[in-house]
């Protein structure tokens, strides 16, 4: 499946989901592998004619996570949603979960594209993927993201002057040389105990 197709389903008063691409019917977890492999999925009520998305993709996730394995969610964290749901924070946690899970799509693509240039040879160290630098880079770009979300999210209470923002290293090679350098030592003393 392409990433960008998006597959036209029918829900009917039996809950039971037509795929009109394929001219066949689907059972949820079939909806959930097709979304897996990146297809956008849009269900139709045959009743009423509404967008019942939504309803269908919640109904995929209440099933995953009522699995006593692979849960994501946990219950101090649904408690919160169903509080937040009817405040105003709920649309700036809606956008910080987004900017949440987009990050980790990106850091994941990231990751899988350097495993396969490490499995072909292409990275000449092939643990640099597991590289403390990196993941520190990586964690780094993460908070900068989450802080800029916050800050534009948040205006300034008043009387308090903003913060600066810290000062990026001098050089980020210098850094991740010295860093490089600090492992191989600390991998030396390992090696010798």
């Amino acid at each position: 499946m392409s990433e960008t197709e998006t597959v036209e389903l029918r829900r009917y008063p039996s809950r039971k989901l037509y795929n009109k691409n394929s001219s066949s019917y689907v059972r949820l977890p079939e909806v959930a592998e097709m979304v897996r492999k990146g297809a956008n999925i849009r269900v139709e009520d045959t009743e009423t004619g509404e967008d019942v998305t939504r309803q269908v993709l919640l109904q995929i996730i209440m099933d995953q996570e009522g699995q006593t394995t692979g849960a994501m969610l946990s219950a101090d964290l649904m408690m919160d949603m169903i509080r937040l749901h009817q405040s105003k924070a709920s649309e700036m946690m809606t956008g910080l979960f987004e900017q949440s899970v987009a990050f980790i799509r990106t850091q994941q693509e990231q990751l899988a594209s350097q495993m396969t240039g490490a499995m072909s040879g292409a990275m000449p160290q092939p643990w640099n993927v597991f590289d403390p630098a990196a993941m520190q880079e990586m964690q780094r770009e993460y908070q900068k993201r989450l802080a800029s979300f916050w800050s534009g999210a948040i205006p300034a209470m008043p009387g308090t002057a903003p913060k600066k923002a810290e000062p990026a290293p001098a050089n980020d090679a210098e850094e991740l040389k010295a860093l490089r350098a600090r492992l191989e030592e600390l991998e030396k003393r390992a090696a010798k105990k």
